[in-house]
């Protein structure tokens, strides 16, 4: 049993209050008198205060009797032991407040932790300060300021620089500047370190723990970390939190884990033992752009109750929460341009369908709830604020947002039509719609009347048609999940040079493959009689059939020659013959070009000029490789050996 505060601290959630709406104090409605009793109110306000009382000293009684049991038991060595840690300034770093490090376990400290009972001295690379202050009321109270000799005496002569407020004179040079450096720093030689300089291998350093693993209890918290890529999952560090001291194993009700280098990006793992809920929580990178998932263990259906949250500048749709239940769903969005922001999805409970419909695979959507921000390009009359859509009743219900210092808002309900009776086309009833109107005079048409309707069955179309694709997307996200979780896969750096084995491995087979290639590639000589020889089917080669063999191969190579040759003089000549139609047209239509098409038109020019000068070079190469090339062949034909009945005198 350890009495140690755990260093990860169980992070609380903090809900994101709305920020509150400032009203104008001339349209805030002035509360009603007051009538009640004020002796009555007197009496339940004292009676609430004795059991707040009450309530607070049972708390402190409690409080009290947790500290007494935990205490720990009494040691002889109580603060005699010695022992060194880090202490870190503020000054630099953007660090503002001091704080303590613990070498064995690398953890910060705040400096009220009760681990530490006093500090005796503090050294650095520059000097050495014994502390002149009373520890007995903790170390929060000391002041850590080494410059205030009252408080700390420090032990070689002199201060470091950067505490200095002396300045040199720029009146000297270098050489004397120097000198006068050496004698202001010159206090003392100190001895040369007799150890040797640590060497720890960059795999070692990787390991971090014995055998990759470290175990580690602390107050109501078992705490395990394994080293990167040590577990197949990436799980870096578990942490069980208990609600007794002994950490039994049925008091356990938290569980966290926390990943590295995961490909679909998890990196904390919460559960919650009593009722099941795991929260998922995933960096910025995954596809689906998720951020928070939450969900139970033992009902891990689509359609069972879970929130995602998600990165909503990273969505398309710029959704950012998404919640679901057996009998609703409800979306979040985030500043959308269409000014969307919410929509509230009721379902039929399954086996309970309503009257005269059939339950198929999918539910029953009973109602649409939307809302939408204010779009202040349009009208307050005309900017609608929440959309219902009553799909069982068939009704349509708009209410739109309030103008400017008014306390009423426009509303309209439509009853649509019978499938029935709208056939073709939609055919408006003017006593299927009722509403309010809040301009006054404002009577709406019924032309408008008649778009509106037909705009919103469009719109209820489209919605219940967005519904089915989120649902279909949460069915891929938890099979996605599943498999993710049943066969988890790790992010390997190219920089990673322990991890990276199999890669440096097969870089090298692949190496090796090439340089195979490249040799065979050398000694492998190319048979120019190949062809001809497979023409021929193993058949026995008289002297006259290889005459003829050698004289088909010369004159279809001298041919291939010739053929490249006036290959390459058409081309300079179709070149040539651009070049003089492009000199041509610039010279009709000069006076009438602007800067940009006759800028154009030198490009153009100059790049054909280069190309008709590649070709000239080509055919000038070409004519003088002739030769030595037929040369080339004539002997390469006269040493082969399906050619050796051939006699010299022949050649």
């Amino acid at each position: 049993m350890t009495r140690i505060n755990c260093p990860f601290p169980e992070e609380e959630e903090k809900e994101e209050e709305p920020p509150e709406e400032e009203l104008d104090p001339k349209y805030v409605l002035k509360p009603p008198l007051d009538l009640r009793s004020k002796f009555l109110l007197q009496m339940e306000q004292r009676e609430h205060d004795k059991e707040l009382t009450e309530k607070k000293r049972i708390e402190e009684e409690r409080r009290k009797e947790i500290e007494e049991f935990e205490k720990p038991p009494f040691d002889e060595l109580h603060g005699l032991r010695l022992h060194a840690w880090v202490l870190i300034r503020p000054g630099k770093r953007d660090i503002t407040e001091p704080f303590f490090i613990e070498p064995s376990t690398g953890y910060k400290y705040e400096i009220s932790s009760t681990q530490y009972c006093g500090i005796e001295s503090i050294w650095n690379d520059t000097n050495y300060w014994v502390n002149l202050q009373d520890c007995s009321n903790g170390l929060d109270k000391i002041d850590f300021d080494l410059s205030n000799v009252a408080n700390w005496e420090h032990i070689l002569v002199g201060e470091p620089i950067v505490w200095r407020k002396t300045k040199p004179n720029n009146d000297m040079d270098e050489d004397e500047m120097r000198l006068v450096e050496i004698h202001q720093e010159k206090h003392l030689d100190m001895p040369m370190p007799w150890s040797m300089a640590i060497n720890i291998p960059h795999d070692v350093v990787q390991v971090r723990f014995p055998n990759g693993v470290r175990s580690t209890c602390y107050k109501r918290t078992l705490v395990e970390e394994f080293a990167p890529y040590v577990q197949d999952d990436g799980l870096v560090v578990r942490i069980c939190r208990f609600k007794d001291l002994e950490c039994s194993p049925d008091k356990l009700y938290i569980v966290e884990e926390r990943y590295e280098h995961r490909h679909d990006h998890l990196t904390k793992v919460v559960e919650e033992i009593a009722n099941g809920l795991i929260t998922e929580y995933y960096s910025r990178g995954r596809e689906d752009a998720a951020k928070v998932h939450k969900f139970f263990t033992l009902d891990n259906e689509a359609e069972s109750p879970r929130t995602i949250e998600f990165y909503s500048k990273n969505r398309f749709d710029c959704m950012a929460k998404l919640e679901l239940h057996n009998e609703w769903m409800t979306e979040t969005y985030v500043d959308r341009e269409d000014f969307f922001a919410y929509r509230h999805v009721k379902y039929a409970k399954r086996g309970c369908p309503p009257p005269g419909i059939l339950e198929g695979p999918r539910r029953i959507v009973l109602n649409l709830l939307e809302k939408f921000n204010r779009n202040t390009s349009k009208k307050a009359s005309d900017d609608i604020a929440t959309r219902e859509f009553a799909i069982i009743d068939k009704e349509i219900h708009l209410k739109f947002h309030y103008d400017k210092g008014k306390v009423t808002a426009s509303s309209r309900d439509f009853i649509k039509p019978p499938m029935a009776e709208m056939g073709d086309r939609l055919v408006f009833n003017p006593e299927l719609t009722s509403g309010y109107q809040a301009e006054i005079g404002g009577k709406p048409r019924q032309l408008n009347l008649f778009n509106l309707l037909e705009q919103q069955i469009k719109n209820e179309e489209e919605s219940l048609k967005h519904v089915r694709e989120i649902e279909d997307q949460v069915a891929e996200f938890v099979r996605l999940r599943d498999l993710e979780r049943a066969v988890p896969k790790l992010v390997v750096s190219i920089f990673n040079r322990e991890q990276n084995k199999e890669y440096k491995k097969g870089m090298l087979e692949r190496e090796q493959q090439q340089k195979e290639h490249r040799e065979r590639e050398v000694e492998e000589e190319t048979d120019f009689l190949s062809p001809y020889l497979a023409k021929l089917r193993n058949m026995l080669i008289s002297e006259s059939v290889a005459q003829k063999l050698r004289t088909d191969c010369l004159r279809d190579f001298k041919q291939l020659l010739v053929d490249r040759a006036n290959d390459i003089q058409r081309q300079f000549e179709a070149c040539t013959a651009e070049i003089q139609q492009k000199q041509q047209w610039y010279t009709q239509v000069l006076d009438t070009l602007t800067l940009i098409e006759e800028e154009n038109y030198f490009k153009e020019l100059n790049n054909a000029k280069f190309h008709l000068h590649t070709l000239e070079m080509r055919l000038t190469r070409h004519k003088e490789l002739s030769g030595p090339r037929y040369e080339a062949l004539a002997n390469y034909l006269r040493t082969h050996p399906a050619l050796s009945v051939i006699g010299d005198h022949n050649y």
